[in-house]
């Protein structure tokens, strides 16, 4: 766990990569949209064209997120140009391997253009048939990442005597991670489509009664999990575009499947039905009051003035991002990386919301005639203000909101009560006692602390005699840098820094009475 919340470190660049994203995406919703966008009142073909412009380019980042945490995390941990290089190669390996080898008849959303590789057969026993990589998402990224930086590890150790000294280390590392590339990717074309049938199990287990609030509480659940693979097409898109989302049959006697597009079509006839919505709902509450609460939970948990400045951006920027843009990633890779538990709470809690909302009948949907669903912005304070003019939809507006306030108080609490009780020793194993105790040695003693501050990701001393400090001790903690700042060293000791400064104090209080 130490190692683990090192690589919140390591991926915070990555993460601001996606709020960029994320923004740009709003922006150009904002623009474009043609319930409530800029557009829809001020036809102009240059403004249109910029928002289209600067959609397509937070949607082109959001696809790439995987890449772009690939190349980061090869870069931090194996500090050296020939990884990512290594990386690329072995990643476009791993990718034409699963093109060639993974069966073609699994469901159309198993597979993606990566890159725009794409071939067709042309064998004289079968058909031609067109094929693509498989979207295997993080898991493949993963798979090349740990490939790459176990081969630069290998070539660094290479013996420049040995049978193969005519290879140098640098392309010793780039042919090792190549060809592991491959022999992964052909076990992943034999695993993958074993994994595509038991997610398509779970989407056919919910679909035969998506009434039924335990099977939108499961949905809810994998909906989360999957979009954090950056696998949400596979979750998504049977039920939102699909039969497996619902039917209805129009005016004119057009007969409309999934939920989104029923909504959208009801929503463009104006004979909205409570037959959808069903799947779109719970985001409204996340985006526009779930997030935005555990947000000011982490902003409020910051004792450091300097670090709450700094965090003062990043509140502002994170809800306008959640209310603009209705997504969850960054926040939910963040906990990933922080606070795991964190994380299994709020999917918890989700999976809870789902099931009252689908209890209580309350159905909003999205507005969406895109069926990309990398760029999809469900759930978004715009979209739910646009609505406020529809008489009929007003009863369920006023009641998303009650179940916001509700659901944002909770995850205030929530939040707080992790960070200040359960993030470490949650099973009452000594952790706390131990990492206390590496701290205080680490910084010179208890005597050599004048302050203690803390924001729910880093510890932050000022100390009497700052020589004092041994920086190698904290490596124990994971802690790989200290930073000397104007309120004194900050050590970034991850979710666990709030209890650990709580425990410091108390003892300085024990030993001054």
């Amino acid at each position: 766990m130490r190692n683990w919340h090192s690589l919140y470190e390591i991926l915070k660049f990555p993460l601001q990569m996606v709020m960029l994203a994320l923004i740009l995406c709003g922006i150009g919703n904002l623009i474009v949209n043609p319930s409530y966008g800029i557009c829809t009142f001020v036809s102009h073909d240059v403004l249109k064209m910029t928002g289209q412009i600067i959609q397509r380019a937070g949607t082109f980042l959001i696809s790439n997120f995987p890449l772009v945490f690939l190349i980061n995390a090869v870069i931090k941990k194996g500090s050296s140009g020939i990884t990512v290089i290594s990386a690329l190669f072995g990643y476009v390996s791993f990718l034409v391997t699963t093109m060639v080898l993974a069966p073609s008849n699994l469901t159309t959303n198993a597979y993606s253009s990566i890159f725009g590789l794409s071939f067709t057969t042309n064998y004289a026993f079968s058909s031609s048939v067109t094929k693509y990589p498989l979207q295997t998402g993080f898991v493949g990224v993963l798979i090349v990442t740990f490939i790459t930086l176990f081969m630069f590890g290998v070539s660094k150790k290479k013996n420049e005597y040995g049978f193969f000294s005519f290879i140098s280390k640098e392309m010793f590392c780039v042919i090792g991670t190549v060809v592991l590339s491959v022999l992964c990717g052909a076990a992943v074309s034999f695993l993958w489509p074993m994994f595509i049938s038991f997610i398509q199990r779970i989407v056919n287990f919910i679909a035969t009664d998506t009434t039924n609030p335990v099977n939108m509480a499961l949905y809810g659940i994998m909906d989360r999990i999957m979009n954090m693979l950056n696998l949400s097409a596979l979750i998504r898109q049977p039920f939102w575009y699909t039969i497996q989302g619902g039917s209805w049959m129009s005016l004119t006697g057009a007969s409309v499947t999934g939920d989104v597009n029923i909504w959208t079509s009801q929503i463009a006839s104006s004979s909205v039905t409570s037959i959808s919505g069903r799947f779109i709902t719970p985001y409204y509450v996340l985006n526009i009051f779930a997030v935005p609460g555990m947000l000011l939970a982490l902003y409020s948990l910051c004792t450091e003035p300097v670090t709450k400045h700094r965090y003062t951006g990043a509140l502002i920027a994170g809800t306008l991002v959640s209310l603009l843009c209705g997504t969850l990633l960054p926040l939910e890779m963040m906990l990933l990386l922080l606070c795991p538990v964190l994380l299994l709470m709020h999917l918890g809690l989700t999976g809870i919301l789902f099931a009252v909302l689908q209890s209580l009948h309350i159905y909003l949907g999205y507005n969406c005639s895109s069926t990309l669903i990398l760029s999809a912005l469900p759930g978004t304070l715009p979209e739910f203000l646009s609505y406020i003019g529809s008489p009929s939809l007003r009863p369920t507006l006023l009641m998303i909101l009650i179940a916001g306030i509700i659901t944002a108080a909770i995850y205030f609490l929530v939040t707080r009560l992790y960070f200040t009780k359960l993030s470490v020793d949650l099973f009452r194993t000594g952790d706390l006692e131990r990492c206390v105790a590496a701290v205080i040695k680490g910084v010179g003693g208890l005597d050599n602390i004048r302050v203690t501050q803390a924001s729910f990701d880093s510890l932050t001393i000022s100390l009497y005699d700052p020589t004092k400090l041994r920086p190698s001790r904290f490596r124990s903690l994971g802690v790989f840098r200290i930073y000397d700042t104007r309120s004194g060293f900050r050590i970034n000791l991850g979710a666990g820094s709030i209890m650990v400064k709580n425990e410091i104090e108390k003892q300085i209080r024990s030993t001054v009475r």
